[in-house]
């Protein structure tokens, strides 16, 4: 084997460059005398993700006792066709390969440095590392946590001392387009740290001698911020869409965030911060008007969504003005420092727009990208309990008005209407019952339905002393009921439409109403003449535009490999809505005590759809049929059959056979399970297509045939308690019968072996902590009475019954989710049932939500 000339210098004199520009006694960075502990034989190698004068990744592979490294700018990519810029930096000392830290300031390459990934690697034949490095052709074959498969490096020319080279996939078969290796997994093996903080910049306190010839180097100088903001009027307006409309293209998504539209302009220190329709916010927003100034290093204007935050750091629209934490998500920029922007590719501005806000601190933050493509971008935002996701076309400049660069694809549907009257609370209070929406057509208003739910009695308060003002004697909608009280047996005031209500609803009716539409709140940032139904476009946009001007290929529909487990879907991705599912034999009892029938059950599934159909969509079920009612024997199936063809369902092979099961993933699903007296649902912990990713770890506490409730409690409390010592939220709720389940919610990236592992760990600390309580012995005869713990409920294909599915009880119980707070002696799981649950809903609001925002790591995760 031939010897490159590079081999035969010491490694030590090849870190000279390495030294010389690190201070030891002011960098944590381990010095080049420093020894590597190794495991294996096996070369490694690392990648940093080092936040410096920009945030950028260390590719550093072990050649000849030193690891030499290369910044990649954007990171190294799946795509073959995507051929990044990697420029050769200084050898680095082999010990750096489990370096993190953050360098400080006034140190070389000051700011984080994540160990982003680690593992070992080998060249292509074997052994030729040192010969390929000399001839400018590395092929490397890389084994770690997030990089598999085979990579090029290839050197085009030096640039002064250093050498630009191409970093790009092979094509060996684990190549992904679409995956964005670098948003999907931005977190450090070695730490789980996520968010990287670089060098602190000093801002000027007195103008440099250039600055009085600033204007001069500006294309067009604007005198006020008003008027910047005039000069870039109006804003992009995104168009509501569904997931099929994304096909064949190259698009970017972000979180869809739910609050006011806003566009800031600054100029030093003075700012103008105005609504979508041109109000003023900054009196209304003042801690943000005033964040703003510290962009006044730089004469710009963003665009983003002023957002109210929940416990969970989401964003909901009827927190704004409640006192919670609020903040302004900016996700573009229009103009900088002089110029107009708004004609670069969106990538272009997206990477102008990070650097501007490289050190920003809330309530300013950068708009959250979601990697994958538009089916999981819009998944992980339904995990994480957003109200959806924005795709956005990677070489679209910024136009005003509303086209199809900027799709909104939606979680759960909602819409803008315009209030139209009202009816009064039923017992005679001075509160509201429900209010009465239209949507604009044209020169008209078009009745939308009634709105009876999502409020709070001090909202029914003010709405009703609100609209009272503004009552008419006629209605201003052409197509209402024209007598209310004989289709509802309620009186209707109509008021003039001067008011702009957000609600959100299922789907629309084929009449063009609203079902299940529940009031989100009132939208001061709009006009009653913008409230448009909106129609979602299902028909891929067209790319009518050349090649990405990065990589000269044509934009492409992405791929992405297959998962472990073989599934087929049975639902045509474009398919219409379902029919309305017609009840059948209503009148039959199912649970005799209470007299409960089947239309019961049938309009209880329809009321909490809302609620069911979110934390079900994608999960297989199993089902528990009653036909004759509980008092008869019922039916456990897990495969599902006599379907109609618009019910989705999943094929899945086990061990000894191929199943097909059930996915609810619409209202009718649960209203067509209902008609079948399948009421008990037992749901999967993990979704199609990741069915190998559970969502949640799963606790199943029971008290079993010895124990008592009260010991229960006190194992859940100590059991949370242990939870939140590893910062972990959970969410408990009522199995629906005598026991409670808990459960953690995960990020994406987690296999069942993990968290039965973590389950198991987790139960037996409880065990070793509660010996009198609580055991893991698998046999019955040791026990000795007290809780078994097992954790093999987070083994693959083991189930949970679903949130608000009702049990097979005489008393018609309900599995209802919990604030931790209701977790004490006094907790009666027996008082949740079908005839209460709906009221506890109006007064407690979705608790389960919480269970599948994800977002959590297990421990060494």
């Amino acid at each position: 084997m031939a010897t490159s000339r590079r081999s035969k210098t010491s490694a030590r004199e090849r870190l000279g460059t390495y030294r010389a520009k690190r201070d030891f006694s002011l960098t944590s960075e381990p010095a080049p005398e420093v020894p590597a502990s190794r495991r294996g034989s096996s070369p490694i190698f690392v990648v940093h993700k080092h936040d410096a004068t920009r945030l950028h990744y260390d590719l550093r592979l072990e050649i000849d006792g030193v690891l030499v490294s290369w910044a990649i700018p954007k990171g190294p990519s799946y795509d073959p066709a995507d051929k990044r810029l990697a420029v050769q930096t200084e050898d680095h000392p082999l010990a750096y390969a489990s370096f993190e830290g953050h360098i400080p300031e006034g140190a070389y390459g000051a700011g984080d440095s994540l160990l982003w990934e680690s593992g070992t690697f080998d060249t292509v034949p074997p052994g030729q590392a040192s010969e390929q490095l000399a001839r400018g052709r590395l092929h490397v074959a890389l084994n770690g946590e997030k990089l598999k498969g085979e990579w090029h490096l290839i050197r085009t020319r030096p640039v002064g001392k250093k050498a630009q080279w191409l970093c790009f996939k092979a094509k060996d078969g684990t190549e992904r387009p679409g995956y964005d290796v670098t948003e999907e997994r931005p977190e450090s093996v070695k730490s789980g740290q996520r968010v990287t903080r670089g060098p602190r910049r000093t801002r000027r306190t007195s103008a440099p001698p250039a600055r009085a010839k600033r204007p001069a180097r500006r294309k067009v100088q604007a005198r006020t911020p008003g008027a910047l903001l005039e000069k870039v009027w109006a804003p992009m307006l995104a168009t509501l869409a569904q997931v099929d409309a994304t096909e064949g293209n190259d698009w970017r998504f972000e979180v869809k965030y739910d609050g006011f539209r806003a566009l800031a302009a600054v100029q030093g220190e003075r700012i103008a911060l105005q609504s979508r329709g041109g109000k003023d916010l900054s009196a209304r927003f003042p801690a943000i008007a005033r964040a703003l100034e510290t962009l006044g290093e730089h004469e710009v204007v963003v665009d983003g969504e002023i957002v109210a935050l929940d416990a969970q750091g989401r964003s909901r629209f009827q927190l704004l003005g409640k006192g919670a934490e609020e903040r302004f998500v900016i996700f573009d920029v229009l103009w900088l420092d002089g110029e107009d922007v708004r004609s670069r590719p969106l990538d272009e501005r997206r990477e102008k727009l990070e650097q501007l806000l490289a050190r920003v601190k809330p309530p300013l933050e950068l708009a959250e990208r979601v990697g994958g493509s538009a089916k999981k971008a819009l998944a992980e935002a339904r995990r994480r309990g957003l109200e959806g996701v924005m795709a956005k076309r990677v070489d679209s400049p910024y136009t005003p008005g509303r086209g199809a660069d900027w799709l909104k694809l939606k979680v759960q549907a909602n819409q803008e209407v315009a209030i139209v009257g009202f009816t009064p609370m039923a017992n005679e209070r001075p509160e509201l019952g429900s209010l009465l929406v239209a949507v604009r057509e044209g020169d008209t208003w078009h009745y939308a339905g009634k709105v009876g739910t999502g409020y709070s009695t001090k909202v029914r308060r003010e709405l009703r002393t609100l609209l009272s003002r503004d009552v008419v004697k006629k209605s201003p909608v052409q197509d209402a009921p024209l007598v209310m009280d004989a289709l509802h047996n309620e009186e209707a005031f109509w008021v003039k439409p001067r008011y702009v209500a957000q609600v959100a609803f299922t789907e629309w009716t084929e009449d063009g109403r609203l079902r299940h539409p529940s009031f989100q709140g009132l939208r001061t940032d709009k006009r009653p003449e913008e409230c448009v139904r909106e129609r979602p476009r299902s028909t891929p946009v067209r790319a009518t535009r050349g090649p990405h001007r990065r990589t000269g290929t044509k934009a492409r529909k992405s791929t992405r490999a297959a998962g472990r487990t073989s599934v087929a879907r049975k639902k045509d991705p474009v398919a219409p809505s379902a029919a309305p599912v017609v009840l059948t034999h209503g009148d039959r009892v199912l649970f005799p005590e209470p007299g409960f029938t089947k239309a019961d059950v049938f309009a209880y599934f329809r009321d909490v759809a809302p609620l069911m159909v979110p934390a079900l969509e994608g999960r297989p079920l199993s089902l528990q049929q009653w036909p004759q009612g509980v008092d008869a024997p019922g039916f456990f199936r897990q495969e599902v059959r006599g379907a109609p063809d618009w019910l989705t369902t999943v094929c899945i092979h086990h061990e000894t056979r191929s199943l097909t099961h059930v996915v609810v993933d619409r209202p009718e699903s649960l209203l067509w399970l209902a008609n079948q007296s399948a009421f008990t649902l037992h749901t999967w912990s993990s979704r199609v297509p990741h069915l190998e990713e559970p969502d949640w770890v799963v606790f199943d506490l029971d008290p079993g045939p010895g124990g008592t409730f009260d010991d229960l409690i006190q194992l859940a409390t100590s059991l949370r308690r242990h939870l939140e010592a590893l910062e972990l939220t959970s969410v408990p709720k009522t199995s629906g019968k005598r026991g409670l389940h808990v459960l953690v919610p995960l990020a994406p990236g987690h296999t069942y072996e993990q968290v039965r592992a973590f389950a198991l760990e987790t139960f037996e600390a409880l065990a070793r902590k509660h010996p009198e309580l609580a055991t893991t012995e698998r046999s019955k005869d040791r026990r000795q009475g007290r809780l078994y713990l097992d954790a093999e409920q987070n083994a693959w294909g083991k189930t949970v019954v679903a949130p608000y599915s009702l049990r097979a009880l005489p008393h018609a119980p309900v599995s209802t989710p919990l604030a931790w707070s209701e977790v004490t002696s006094r907790l009666e799981p027996r008082r949740f049932t079908l005839a209460t649950v709906r009221r506890r809903l109006d007064k407690v609001g979705d608790l389960f939500a919480p269970a599948l925002a994800g977002g959590q790591k297990l421990p060494g995760h």
